[in-house]
């Protein structure tokens, strides 16, 4: 994939695959832990599958209150976990970077 910058640049950007991400995921966050494995699952019917809250609850012995509070825990800790990288200062150079 390629992008055009403001002033007429060509930019490749790098491709990126399911298997990596799911790669960092492993490595960087539910490892052999189970229960994030489980609200990795919740969150990937509820996100990418559209599943509604009744039916993941449905599928995992859940009422949809628990669903959602997993749902809400599995995102803040994602969001904690891959964000270092803004706190670091590395996304905001990239975003300079290809503003350029």
């Amino acid at each position: 994939m390629s992008m055009i910058r403001p002033n007429g640049q060509k930019v490749v950007l790098p491709r990126s695959g399911t298997e990596q991400q799911w790669d960092l995921i492993f490595i960087h966050y539910a490892k052999t832990d189970l229960q994030k494995w489980r609200y990795l699952a919740m969150l990937a019917l509820k996100e990418s599958a559209g599943w509604p809250l009744d039916g993941i609850g449905n599928v995992f012995d859940h009422p949809k209150g628990h669903i959602s509070r997993c749902l809400a825990q599995v995102k803040r800790e994602l969001r904690a976990r891959f964000s270092a990288q803004e706190r670091c200062g590395v996304a905001e150079s990239e975003d300079e970077f290809l503003a350029a």
